[in-house]
């Protein structure tokens, strides 16, 4: 057996077939049910250390959600898209959902937090990431809310 030199097809292959871990998938953004041939964007993600990937979340895949996601370090995750598909067990008779057929959307290594959109991805959105606002410093919230008779803030003042 020849071993794939390109990490993100053995990944890709991992991740085709992989269990959805749900018997009821829905949207995790608007809660929109989702059934098999359904089109849709997933978070995998596998830390370092772990053989194996795991679902985090689905969403449509009309793609009309912002990929709400923020990149942590020492975690292998990919935003694809694919479609719902099933698999059967005719030994206990139970239908397991897979996702099927995974384009990489964004990637992010173990090493960094960074993602890396894949300019041949079939959405034009980069992921989100929530604004990092550094706390108001206490002096400057004090100069700017306070009032030279120490009262509360004039209505109308800020």
């Amino acid at each position: 057996m020849t071993r794939s030199n390109d990490p993100q097809a053995a990944d890709l292959a991992q991740l085709t077939h992989i269990s959805l871990d749900t018997d009821d998938p829905i949207c995790q953004v608007c809660g929109h049910p989702l059934h098999e041939g359904d089109d849709i964007t997933a978070y995998a993600y596998r830390a370092a250390g772990e053989p194996a990937y795991a679902i985090g979340y689905i969403m449509c895949g009309s793609d009309s959600h912002e990929h709400p996601t923020v990149f942590t370090r020492g975690v292998r995750e990919y935003v694809l898209t694919g479609h719902i598909g099933t698999c059967s067990n005719t030994q206990t008779q139970s239908t397991t959902f897979v996702f099927l057929d995974p384009t990489v959307v964004v990637t992010s290594p173990t090493t960094t937090a960074d993602p890396h959109v894949h300019l041949d991805a079939p959405t034009p959105r980069d992921p989100t990431h929530p604004p990092q606002e550094e706390p108001t410093p206490l002096l400057t919230a004090v100069r700017e809310h306070a009032r030279s008779d120490g009262g509360p803030p004039r209505e109308g003042s800020e």
